[in-house]
């Protein structure tokens, strides 16, 4: 697939997914009677209480109170900051989803892969252009030539290659044929024998075969042409050719009946047989003419029929196919082209919509991830609340249980525990997620949007590929 901006803004677009379980003993679980039993509470309570210390008025935590809460006061700072480090962590996974910056990229590259297709199209024309423009030319050249020729009732007879072919080999057999024949009935009397003979009879036959040859493709073929003064040359074609083939062939007769003398005499011996007695021929002579004869014959009934009997219009239907198969390949090439494009945005159009389903899943993932942990923080400092009633309970109690003097009031007042509020807990409000859901439905939308201009443009470009004749008309209008 070629490098496009879709392409590369989808290749910057993914992002690994991550998976991030929030454990549920993430705080770990504050013991509050090891502490206890560390501490020597209810040991060191009762101590104090015989002594009534501290007393009922006193006001400050004693030293007892006062590890209790440093060892309280640990267990929060450690949730704390174990909390912070994971609630970071969610943050920067949402700030590595960039929705605003891929929104935005999305809203600048979806306009950029329109035009580039709108350009491919226009490509597409400028290179059919070409081909059309040489079919149209050779379009308007078949009509006046079928017209000029009254030849709109039918197409040219287009033989196959098989055919001239064998045409081809029909004359080239003829030649030998005649050569052959020929030099072994004039090598009989010839001074240099059969090697004379061949010699003599290829001259007499090359000429007799390739004289028909020239004469009834370029002159005998005039004669079916509509115009009176084409067929009076076509019928001085066939005059012409006539006396030419009876004149060959009547030489090689008379050369016969002097063969036996040297070419130079024999010739000179031959016009003056075919003035003084023309018609004095032996059998042989007279079949070596036949022969001359029947094979100038059939070499213009297989050159009359090599093509269609009308001169050039086997070569113009020939050349008007051509530019047609040139235009159809070149259509189907441009359409094949497009497809491919087409094709090639349509998979990047719907990965993206794939890959942002899939953001806005992880989305989802990190705020359940981070409720959760919240919810366990506020759990834990419950647990810690739990755990200081504890710990205060057995110092206190023990205390009392010893003490012959009222205790200091105080010892009645619940210690309360209060974690610290999260500073990024709520930087990322469920406000602010259903904002990104709704760009995300909204970017979809306009991904749908794009894939539908998508499928517009190639049914647009279709429809000119198929119309380049309509299109040139209107640009010779000065249409748009």
């Amino acid at each position: 697939m070629a490098s496009t901006a879709l392409s590369k803004f989808l290749h910057t677009f993914k992002t690994p997914q991550h998976d991030y379980k929030i454990s549920t003993e993430l705080f770990g679980q504050f013991d509050p009677n090891k502490v206890a039993k560390e501490l020597h509470l209810e040991e060191k309570g009762a101590e104090k209480g015989a002594e009534n210390l501290p007393a009922a008025s006193s006001q400050i935590p004693d030293d007892i109170e006062s590890l209790i809460s440093e060892r309280l006061e640990s267990a929060k700072i450690k949730a704390n900051e174990i909390a912070e480090d994971h609630i970071q962590t969610y943050s920067d996974r949402i700030s590595n989803l960039d929705f605003e910056g891929y929104f935005a990229q999305l809203r600048q590259v979806g306009p950029m892969a329109i035009n580039d297709l709108k350009t491919k199209h226009h490509d597409g024309l400028n290179e059919m252009n070409g081909p059309r423009k040489s079919l149209h030319d050779i379009e308007k050249e078949y009509k006046f030539f079928r017209k000029e020729n009254r030849l709109e009732n039918r197409t040219a007879r287009m033989n196959s290659g098989l055919h001239h072919t064998i045409s081809i080999l029909f004359i080239i057999i003829m030649l030998f044929a005649e050569v052959v024949l020929n030099g072994w009935l004039l090598g009989k009397n010839n001074v240099q024998g059969f090697f004379g003979g061949f010699t003599d009879a290829f001259y007499f036959a090359g000429l007799n075969i390739f004289s028909s040859i020239l004469i009834t493709n370029y002159w005998i073929r005039q004669i079916v042409r509509p115009s009176f003064f084409k067929k009076l040359i076509g019928l001085l074609g066939v005059v012409v050719w006539i006396l030419l083939v009876l004149s060959i062939n009547f030489a090689l007769a008379h050369f016969k009946e002097t063969s036996g003398n040297s070419f130079q005499l024999a010739s000179e011996d031959v016009m003056i047989r075919i003035l003084e007695r023309p018609f004095d021929l032996q059998l042989m002579s007279w079949v070596l003419f036949a022969v001359g004869i029947v094979f100038a014959c059939a070499t213009l009934i297989d050159i009359w029929f090599y093509n269609d009997v009308f001169p050039g219009y086997s070569q113009l239907q020939s050349k008007w196919e051509n530019e047609q198969q040139k235009y159809k390949n070149s259509f189907e090439e441009s359409i094949d082209n497009l497809s491919e494009i087409i094709e090639d945005y349509q998979d990047d159009l719907k990965k993206i919509s794939a890959d942002l389903t899939l953001r806005q899943q992880e989305l989802d993932k990190i705020l359940t991830g981070k409720n959760r942990l919240i919810a366990l923080y506020d759990s834990h400092n419950d647990h810690l609340q739990r755990s200081a009633d504890v710990l205060f309970s057995a110092y206190f109690e023990s205390n009392k249980s010893s003490r012959t003097k009222p205790a200091p009031k105080r010892y009645n007042i619940q210690h309360k525990i209060k974690l610290p509020k999260l500073s990024s807990g709520e930087n990322f409000s469920s406000r602010e997620a259903k904002k990104i859901k709704k760009k995300i439905d909204d970017a979809k939308l306009f991904l749908d949007e794009q894939v539908s201009e998508v499928l517009a443009i190639f049914s647009d470009s279709i429809e000119k590929y198929n119309n380049l004749d309509k299109l040139d008309i209107e640009r010779s209008n000065g249409q748009k």
